[in-house]
């Protein structure tokens, strides 16, 4: 974990990556973006909760779920499917704040580090852990109902056939 003052942050490039870890399937990352410190949980591509818009999800983070998305490769790996949060909202300082003089008066808000950022998200992560596996449950349960549905279906087919195989050998016998 990069141990970085805000304002040594504000001089790097966006979409650096200050941390990277795999929690509960999660994958965990936080990088600098264009105005302020961009938390991020990557859901696997191929997992059922994956896909959903930000606001469909109800997790707690510092402003809200404000980012949903494929990773690019760029700013976000490829392979995941991203839900994000930052952390430059009311009270919260932005790197464009110091970069020019006349908002200098605004830099007064919270100046993020990436610990405090990682602290703050334990929450989320928490909360992500358990709609992923609330997804993995009700994804089982819809296997479930569509393997049931195609044996039915074949079962219907089997009795069908053997009802009208039956059907044509009664036939047969009454005309003996």
């Amino acid at each position: 974990m990069e141990n970085k003052s805000f304002d040594e942050m504000a001089k790097d490039k966006t979409g650096t990556i200050y941390h990277d870890e795999m929690r509960d399937g999660i994958r965990f990352i936080v990088l600098r973006g264009p105005a302020a410190l961009c938390a991020y949980a990557g859901i696997p591509l191929v997992h059922p909760l994956a896909g959903f818009h930000y606001e469909d999800l109800a997790v707690d983070a510092h402003g809200g779920l404000t980012f949903s998305n494929a990773g690019d490769g760029k700013l976000r790996p490829k392979g995941f499917w991203w839900y994000g949060w930052d952390y430059g909202h009311c009270d919260d300082c932005a790197f464009y704040y110091l970069e020019y003089p006349e908002l200098q008066s605004l830099a007064n808000g919270k100046k993020w580090t990436v610990k405090e950022v990682v602290d703050d998200s334990w929450e989320v992560l928490h909360d992500m852990a358990k709609l992923k596996k609330l997804a993995e449950q009700l994804g089982i349960v819809r296997r479930i109902k569509r393997i049931f549905k195609c044996y039915l279906g074949i079962a219907i087919r089997t009795i069908k056939s053997l009802y009208q195989h039956f059907k044509h050998k009664e036939v047969g016998n009454a005309d003996k």
